[in-house]
């Protein structure tokens, strides 16, 4: 396939490849294109390898009275020099990212490149600075001597890469922690498996399904606003709380209902708590030097995942719970014909459709529950405890909010949230400025050329309208800075002004910004952008409407600092998941 197109020694590649398989592990098209590029080096010492590997040791004297004399050993280093020295001038000639600007180099640590600094700062920090730097299409210095990352904040650049998803798949870093987390779901999933699922998930995503939604929503938002104000009353009316434990316990309360039918009782049922207790030992493992090695050693060797040890089997706790409850609802068949939550729609288009090669499997139907409730709780509820905080920082704004919810009075439908249009400016600023997963990475299949929005200059001054790149090359796409890049957003793209998106002129024009869900990449875009956005913008305005409506956010003046583990997390004092807010009730 694309190993015939590789320098890598044929026969190394298929030794190691063949070595995955005794781990149990079948290599993919993208696993073998990606490590056919990764062990070209070896390919120079071709020679030596075959004598030392391949050939039966009854060879090697003769062999030996051949390769070491003077003059053949000169000769033989002669031609490795000039193979090598030809491979490194026409892969120059394929590929651009030798001239492509760079992070500036004398930062990077020798072995952990520029992606240390990035973990040690806060989310996609390091990529804005360079951003400012280098423009918006640049290369860094990755950890592990693996070959120069491209990072990619150019909004053509990012479309071709989102739109051509078949061409540019999740890294091998990301794929098996996933599977280990949230099972092979809708997000694990890659090519005409993705394509099958997203297929049939989409119906449960419509909508006029999140509009049958509605009710579940709403209720479980009043119930975390009167949790929140008992909270109070019982701390004299005002207390300080950790809004995270509120906004998530909310989030999963609702994707249980909506997913399964299940109901986690506010966070206090067993599972809940379970849940809870696992992801918060999930951050905070994922906020250690440890997992940012891990990570790195996962993209180099994939196939260690396949290894039990006990910090790779401890992500699957999560999946184990929610597992448990899903597949007793698939496997006992009790679906509620009048069920409007996810899993009774799939079960029940699976059985109108009665062909099990064009449905989800019970395993498939379970493990997207599962990414579901993960994914859809944890995500949203970090967005939301991000703009709860904004909004005590900008008591102003605060205000003006709760005016217009309060002129709609306390029973919020589906199409009433829709005209509240400051809320909708508040839940779109909210969202550009902490966007769930701030950053994600591709890995092109294939040699490609990318389009920019706008021409770089090159170190040696050359112009580069696009960029060509070869199969195996690895993109760091930073959602954060993309949507708070100046040079498009203008000087207070950083600042939180909900203004903006109800003031002419106030956001950039259409052909500046991606093509995304209101020009900009929280959801992604293209094939593989979030099926379920719809209803992460519908909990997130009826979640803030319900609290703000009744109470008060103050600022703490805590330090908080914005962080990926696996999502955005607020960290304070070094913990994860904690962000302090000062609450009272609202005259």
């Amino acid at each position: 396939m694309r190993l015939g197109k590789s320098n890598a020694c044929p026969h190394t590649t298929s030794v190691f490849v063949g070595g995955l398989k005794s781990y149990g592990t079948t290599p993919s098209p993208f696993f073998r294109s990606f490590y056919a590029n990764r062990l070209a080096f070896l390919w120079p010492y071709q020679t030596s390898i075959l004598r030392s590997v391949f050939l039966p040791r009854s060879f090697a004297p003769s062999l030996n009275l051949v390769m070491f004399t003077p003059s053949f050993t000169s000769l033989l280093l002669t031609l490795l020099g000039a193979l090598s020295l030809a491979r490194y001038v026409s892969n120059r000639r394929r590929q651009d990212i030798y001239r492509l600007p760079s992070a500036p180099r004398e930062i990077a640590h020798w072995l952990w490149g520029h992606e240390l600094l990035s973990f040690e700062h806060e989310a996609t920090e390091m990529y804005s600075k360079w951003v400012a730097i280098c423009g918006p299409f640049f290369k860094i210095k990755a950890a592990l001597f693996h070959s120069d990352l491209i990072v990619a904040a150019d909004h053509a650049a990012v479309q071709h890469i989102f739109q051509n998803a078949d061409d540019y798949v999740k890294s091998p870093a990301f794929r098996p922690p996933v599977a280990n987390v949230l099972g092979k779901g809708l997000v694990w999933a890659e090519g005409d498996d993705h394509k099958k699922q997203r297929r049939i998930l989409a119906p449960a995503f419509s909508p006029e399904a999140i509009k049958g939604m509605a009710d579940d929503v709403s209720e479980c938002s009043e119930k975390l606003e009167s949790r929140l104000t008992n909270y109070v009353l019982a701390h004299g009316g005002s207390a300080t709380v950790n809004i995270v434990e509120y906004t998530s316990t909310c989030t999963l309360d609702i994707i249980g209902r909506v997913a399964f039918g299940h109901d986690f009782k506010s966070g206090q049922s067993t599972e809940a708590k379970e849940i809870h207790a696992s992801w918060t030992g999930h951050v905070n493992t994922g906020l250690t030097f440890g997992a940012f090695i891990a990570m790195l050693v996962i993209r180099a060797l994939p196939f260690i995942t396949q290894i039990p040890l006990p910090a790779i089997k401890a992500g699957g706790r999560i999946r184990e719970i929610v597992s448990k409850l899903a597949m007793r609802i698939v496997q006992s068949g009790t679906v509620a014909e009048k069920g409007k939550d996810i899993l009774s729609v799939l079960i029940k288009a699976d059985r109108k459709h009665g062909s099990k090669t064009d449905g989800l499997t019970s395993q498939q139907l379970v493990d997207n529950v599962s990414t579901f409730i993960m994914v859809g709780h944890e995500t949203t509820a970090g967005s939301l405890s991000f703009t709860l905080l904004e909004l005590a920082r900008k008591p102003e704004v605060q205000q003006r909010l709760r005016e217009e919810v309060r002129q709609f009075g306390r029973d919020l439908g589906y199409d009433d949230i829709q005209k509240l249009e400051f809320l909708d400016a508040v839940v779109k600023e909210g969202l550009r400025m902490h966007p769930a997963s701030p950053q994600t990475e591709r890995v092109a299949l294939k040699d490609d050329v990318i389009p920019l929005s706008k021409p770089i200059q090159t170190a040696n001054g050359e112009t580069l309208s696009s960029i060509r790149v070869k199969a195996g090359q690895v993109f760091h796409v930073p959602f954060t800075t993309m949507n708070t890049n100046p040079d498009v957003w203008g000087p207070d793209a950083r600042e939180f002004k909900p203004e903006r998106w109800v003031t002419p002129g106030g956001v950039p024009p259409p052909s500046d910004l991606p093509h995304g869900w209101s020009g900009i990449v929280t959801f992604c875009d293209g094939p593989r952008n979030c099926i379920g956005y719809r209803l992460a913008i519908f909990e997130f305005k009826i979640i803030l409407a319900t609290l703000v409506r009744s109470l008060e956010f103050h600022d703490t003046t805590a330090e908080i600092h914005e962080k990926i583990s696996p999502t955005l997390q607020p960290v304070t004092d070094g913990k994860g998941g904690l962000l302090p807010i000062h609450v009272t009730l609202a005259a």
